[in-house]
């Protein structure tokens, strides 16, 4: 940081001696002032890098001198002809002052003007801080303001001159280097503090998000229904047989994704890019991939780590099991065969120690192999024992039998105190007494950090090539590509399967027929004392009437693939969730079942369960369904960011590329063009990865990454389905700031559901008075259509909850 000041005031100096020497009064034109002036101050002085300027880009009718930042514009300069001064009251100098004072009478023309014409720019393009110059002057200001005050109304800091810039340098690039205005030091400068947006409902509830109760039949489901449908899969006995009925192969393409197949084939696309790994799929139509058996029967002789990349919770962990129980069951009853779980742990701070541990205590528990047994650590360290003994301490043995014992023992002492390394040498021992080949998986490192990611690669590496073992690591895709590149594994050339995730549908009726199948034949599972059963028929019934719904219910099928995207941890939590829900009426739901012997699940009451959760009241730290209308200003526009950003991706993701990549420059100047600026469309970006609406991932163009963005088909579904829900809309309100007061005080803390169904209609109207503000032209999604289908949804309920009101 300093280095930069100090050269940027270094070349100030340089600007301001070759100006005096070469002044030429107004002789110079716009270009050339530009050329001699403007790009030694943006460049030289204030370390804009070349590549984050642009010049003459195109707005509206004029062009923009100078556009900063990047991928987003983040300061707009325009630029004047030396000759051109900007007219400035006697006796003002570098500082704070009001606009109008500036601009005031014929004198101030000029610069009005100038900020004029800026200001529109600005405004077109969503970028706050904006200036004029002419190489000698500058001012600069806030030229998008979200509190109601026009911009030459407002404050500007003016520097009257070179000189003024560089007696007070500090000054000038706090505010104006690429730096400066990336921390908006602009703002605080003229005193300009940003408003936030009204508080939504939530903030004035006061047992918000609350507890939603459940009765005892709910209760009691809550708690089967997880051991059933989660709790199974750790059961050593019904083991084997789960693995094989309830498998569902990698790689098979969703039936209901709201993104192109294209997409999807090409979830791992990034990892195939010239100069990559070599990388294969896991499985294919015809089954396990060949190459991973024969890699792992090599991989201990090439000495290197054999990688399984996956998304979080695309089924990693049961892959491991299926291969080692089922599909490669003859080769594994032949090894030894340790599994390392790094999610088990969540306080685990000592990687490295935690793999020699676990190991131990499995050779022990597994195998009936104490290393630290007395016999067996002569056994392993036997080599060393006879160099001590023909050593000159093994002397002692005829003089000081006590003595030579000491030492002795103290030798195997210090040999089993280095864990890693006696542990290496009774893996080599047990390998040769047995004629075992053994094999190391280190798994779900992917739920910690990436920096444990990578460390526990390079454990991986070295445990390949100094240990007698074949070597499997789990990885994130993301972060094996990123540090591939630049990071810790890129000096290392890994074999590399990937895991994509199997068809959720699939998976989820596997698990329930499993289910079911247990709790009618023994009502227990493996687990259970042999006198403890679960004689629970609304259990039994409530699967039933999944398992329904899982062969036949394509809406509801379509919901939580999409929205699980892939993760089939969480589609299966989704299940859990709604089963023992305290938002559904399951009394109901059994009674329809047992009397007609069928009950179609309607989409509402499935999505209520993920909305809600536990909470009486939509809470967006806990659900794992995003509010798309949130704002961060009190601009009513911005309820519809999102959703614009998210459909912009997807179709130019499907235009441009078999990967479905979009670069942040082409987001950021889509979102800038229609008046959001840059802290808005960054805010929405980044909510929308954290709440797995978009896919990020940083893109090699040279030696510079570019950050790139993927629709995912959370992204998709909740902008094309959801937002046209009565459901969805009913919850979201309570979270969503309010800017027009007259609807915020219609919107109330409402409970039953006509009061609920009026509520959601003047939200909707709400939201159709803000969208008349968005340049509604060849958008690539629009608002009037989704209301146009959310008020045939509201009209629909309306007329369930009040046929007399709504029956129009």
């Amino acid at each position: 940081m300093s280095s930069i000041y100090d050269s940027g005031k270094s070349a100030l100096d340089d600007l301001i001696e070759w100006a005096e020497a070469n002044a030429v009064g107004d002789k110079r034109n716009e270009a050339t002032t530009r050329l001699h002036l403007i790009d030694k101050l943006l460049i030289d002085v204030l370390r804009w890098s070349r590549a984050s300027i642009r010049a003459e880009e195109k707005a509206g009718t004029g062009w923009i001198d100078y556009a900063l930042g990047s991928p987003a514009t983040q300061l707009i300069i325009e630029a004047k002809r030396e000759g051109i001064h900007f007219d400035l009251p006697a006796g003002v100098g570098t500082g704070i002052h009001k606009i109008e004072n500036l601009i005031i009478g014929d004198k101030g023309k000029s610069l009005k003007d100038a900020l004029t014409q800026v200001a529109e720019y600005a405004a077109r393009n969503g970028v706050a801080p904006a200036g004029v110059t002419n190489g000698h002057q500058l001012v600069l200001f806030i030229a998008v303001r979200m509190d109601g005050v026009p911009p030459l109304k407002g404050r500007a800091l003016v520097f009257p001159s070179l000189a003024d810039m560089r007696a007070d340098f500090r000054l000038l690039w706090d505010n104006a280097s690429a730096s400066g205005v990336d921390a908006k030091v602009l703002h605080s400068t003229v005193s300009l503090l940003e408003a936030p947006p009204p508080e939504p409902l939530s903030m004035h509830l006061v047992n918000y998000p609350g507890s939603k109760r459940r009765n005892s039949l709910q209760s009691g489901l809550d708690i089967l229904g997880e051991l059933f449908l989660e709790d199974v899969t750790r059961l050593e006995e019904l083991r084997k047989d789960f693995l094989r009925e309830c498998y569902a192969s990698s790689g098979a393409l969703s039936q209901y994704a709201e993104v192109s197949k294209q997409i999807l084939r090409t979830r791992y696309a990034l990892l195939s890019e010239e100069d990559g790994p070599d990388v294969s799929p896991i499985e294919g139509k015809k089954g396990l991939n060949q190459n991973l058996t024969q890699d792992m029967l090599a991989a201990a002789a090439a000495r290197r780590p054999i990688v399984l990349l996956g998304d979080v919770g695309v089924g990693k962990t049961t892959f491991i099991q299926r291969l080692v129980h089922v599909d490669a069951e003859e080769l594994f009853d032949k090894a030894i065969s340790l599994y390392i779980d790094f999610g088990s742990s969540t306080t685990l701070t000592r990687i490295d120690s935690h793999v020699v541990e676990e190991s131990i205590r499995q050779l022990r528990e597994n195998y009936d192999a104490d290393i630290e047994d007395a016999s067996f650590v002569e056994a392993v360290h036997h080599g060393a024992l006879n160099r001590f003994e023909r050593g000159v301490v093994g002397r002692l043995k005829e003089i000081d039998p006590i003595a030579y014992e000491k030492e002795k023992i103290n030798l195997l002492r210090r040999a089993v105190d280095d864990r890693a390394g006696h542990l290496k040498a009774s893996l080599e021992h047990l390998r040769s007494n047995w004629r075992r080949q053994l094999v190391i998986f280190l798994d779900n490192i992917d739920q910690r950090s990436s920096e444990d990611q990578e460390q526990v690669f390079l454990i991986a590496n070295e445990l390949a090539q100094t240990w007698p073992a074949t070597v499997f690591v789990t990885l994130r895709p993301e972060t094996f590509y990123r540090s591939s590149r630049s990071g810790t594994l890129s000096g290392y050339q890994a074999r590399v399967f990937t895991i994509a995730p199997p068809r959720a549908d699939v998976m989820l009726q596997r698990r329930v027929d499993f289910a079911l199948g247990q709790l009618r034949a023994t009502g227990r599972l493996g687990s259970f004392p042999a006198n403890v059963t679960v004689d629970s028929e609304s259990l039994k019934v409530f699967l039933e009437i999944l398992a329904e719904n899982f062969r036949s219910n394509d809406n509801l099928l379509a919901l939580i693939d999409n929205l699980a995207g892939g993760n089939m941890r969480m589609a299966l939590s989704f299940v859990t969730g709604f089963i023992g829900s305290g938002h559904i009426d399951t009394a109901k739901m059994i009674r329809i079942f047992q009397e007609s012997g069928r009950y179609t699940v309607p989409l509402h009451e499935f999505l209520r369960a993920l909305l809600f959760g536990d909470g009486v009241y939509y809470d967006p730290q806990s659900s794992p369904i995003a509010n798309l209308f949130r704002i961060t200003r009190p601009d009513g526009r911005e309820h519809f960011l999102l959703p614009l950003l998210l459909s912009q991706t997807q179709i130019l993701g499907e235009r441009v590329g078999d990967e479905g990549y979009v670069s942040a420059e082409a987001l950021f100047e889509f979102a800038q063009n229609l008046g959001f600026d840059v802290e808005q469309v960054t805010n929405a970006l980044d909510y929308a990865v954290d709440k797995r609406l978009l896919d990020t991932a940083p893109r090699h163009s040279g030696e510079t990454p570019r950050l790139h963005y993927r629709i995912t088909t959370v992204g998709a579904y909740t902008t094309r389905v959801l937002l046209a829900y009565f459901a969805y809309v009913d919850a979201m309100l309570v979270d969503t700031p309010i800017v027009d007061e007259q609807y915020r005080n219609l919107i109330k803390d409402d409970h039953t559901l006509p009061e609920r169904v009026t509520r959601s209609e003047y939200f909707r109207l709400y939201l159709d008075r803000q969208w008349s503000k968005v340049k509604d032209s060849g958008l690539p999604w629009r608002w009037s259509d989704t209301s146009e289908k959310l008020s045939a949804d509201i009209r629909r309920v309306g007329r369930k909850a009040d046929p007399q009101a709504w029956n129009y």
